[in-house]
């Protein structure tokens, strides 16, 4: 992905979507104890979050991502089965 679009869905995830990013922290990464997070980076196989205290936490993508419409389809899919581990 180049450096526009990644910022771009950098950018859109912090500002519009925290509740997902914490939801990927808790999920994924077992960290219920966090209450914010912000996403720093984003690869082809990992979010890069930082959370309080200036810790970074590294959370594995469901699949590799090249592009931002990959990226939102992966992102949008995480939501979901971030959901379904915390309900269960």
């Amino acid at each position: 992905m180049n450096k526009e679009a990644l910022h771009r869905v950098i950018s859109h995830m912090n500002e519009d979507h925290a509740d997902a990013l914490l939801l990927y922290a808790h999920a994924f990464a077992n960290r219920k104890d966090i209450t914010n997070a912000y996403m720093v980076d984003l690869t082809d196989s990992e979010i890069v979050l930082e959370i309080p205290q200036g810790e970074t936490l590294r959370v594995s993508l469901i699949e590799p991502v090249n592009t931002a419409e990959d990226a939102h389809r992966v992102l949008v899919a995480m939501v979901g089965e971030a959901r379904n581990i915390l309900s269960s």
